[in-house]
């Protein structure tokens, strides 16, 4: 069985969806009236159409670790995670649990501490489908020039997660200044 919820942060509008074993999915949602079509399409995914229920009251240790985490008070999550993947994208996304809150790695430092140094686009397509951004953290993953590339939530996104962990992230003229309201 599948359950579902719709989570709002200072960010954006989040879909949270969590089976037996843990969280599957956790989306950056553009428009929050859309999480029911999101939430269908994730079970579509993982072929549990008919067992998917929204249920608030499942997320509340989500919902509090991540008010924590928005707040400076979290650095790191303690929820049951279940991502669906190959194995070299869960080889993948194990690595980026592994970068500390507050640095940074490259796609190419990833690939190199998975042994796989010649994969460096393999990795960057395997963290461009983490299905938990901010709970696998993919945006502490960056250029080797050190440019902000590629998040599901946006760039925007990126940037304000990463100052909220204290990053500056220099003179980057990429980016627009984030806005949380």
């Amino acid at each position: 069985m599948l359950r579902y919820a719709l989570l709002r942060t200072v960010l954006d509008p989040l879909l949270a969806v969590a089976g037996d074993e843990g969280l599957v999915r956790l989306e950056f949602l553009p428009r929050a009236y859309q999480y029911h079509i999101h939430a269908h399409a994730v079970a579509r995914s993982l072929g549990a159409l008919g067992e998917l229920h929204e249920d608030d009251d499942a997320f509340e240790d989500l919902r509090t670790q991540l008010a924590e985490y928005f707040t400076g008070r979290r650095e790191i999550f303690d929820l049951a995670l279940d991502p669906h993947g190959t194995p070299f994208q869960m080889a993948v996304w194990q690595q980026l649990l592994a970068i500390p809150c507050g640095k940074l790695r490259t796609y190419k430092q990833v690939a190199a501490e998975i042994r796989r140094p010649d994969a460096v686009r393999a990795v960057g397509q395997a963290v461009g489908q983490n299905p938990l951004p901010i709970l696998i953290p993919c945006h502490r993953v960056v250029g080797s020039d050190g440019a902000l590339v590629g998040f599901a939530g946006g760039l925007s996104v990126k940037a304000q997660l990463l100052r909220l962990e204290g990053h500056t992230l220099g003179d980057t003229p990429r980016l627009e200044p984030p806005q949380l309201f």
